[in-house]
């Protein structure tokens, strides 16, 4: 641990993207705060609510007949889960919450249309968000947090009402899958990157 650096502490919003599953993480050499990630990243456009991340586990104690506390402690299940609600009320945005996908609108069809049902495989992609930090130099760095392998599902109810002070939002959970695929980390849930600003 080091002296307390009180430019570590982030206060941001945060951008949610995702790809198919086995893009690239943006390089954070080349990809700074903000930008574009590129590749077939795509972004989720404006979020209603606050982006948050849970990682829980479940854990096994061993015990001995020689102490009464338990002597280790091994994780034995973990899960992670992404969650915000988009702004945005469109069939593609409703479609990556329930796994399906619209169809646009087109000449002589003036709508676009989402059909959903029936349908028992879960669409996996790789899922990212990036909040910003500032340094004492105003350096913009981003922090970024990937999901290798997730499914995408609607949490919560589509609320609408004339009476009511909020608006109609698209409730999104992302629940992580073990990346089987990795070579280099078989089974991570996920990712955390902090690009350190030159000469810190």
């Amino acid at each position: 641990m080091a002296i307390p650096n009180v430019f570590n502490i982030l206060k941001s919003g945060a951008v949610v993207w995702h790809a198919p599953v086995g893009e690239a993480f943006p390089d954070p050499a080349v990809i700074g705060a903000g930008d574009d990630w590129g590749g077939n990243w795509e972004q989720i456009g404006a979020t209603k609510e606050a982006v948050a991340l849970k990682y829980t586990t479940d854990e096994a104690p061993i015990e001995v007949e020689e102490f009464l506390g338990p002597v280790r402690r091994f994780r034995t299940k973990e899960e992670l889960a992404l969650e915000t609600v988009m702004a945005e009320l469109t069939g593609d945005y409703l479609g990556l919450a329930v796994g399906a996908v619209s169809t646009p609108a087109g000449s002589g069809t003036p709508y676009e249309e989402l059909i959903v049902g029936n349908d028992v495989c879960l669409d996996e992609l790789t899922w990212g968000f990036e909040g910003i930090l500032c340094d004492a130099a105003c350096t913009e760095t981003p922090v970024r947090f990937f999901i290798p392998r997730g499914t995408a599902k609607l949490n919560g109810d589509l609320k609408f009402s004339r009476k009511d002070k909020e608006y109609t939002g698209v409730p999104l959970q992302v629940n992580a899958l073990a990346d089987v695929d990795d070579v280099t980390d078989p089974g991570r849930m996920f990712v955390f990157q902090r690009v350190i600003p030159a000469g810190s």
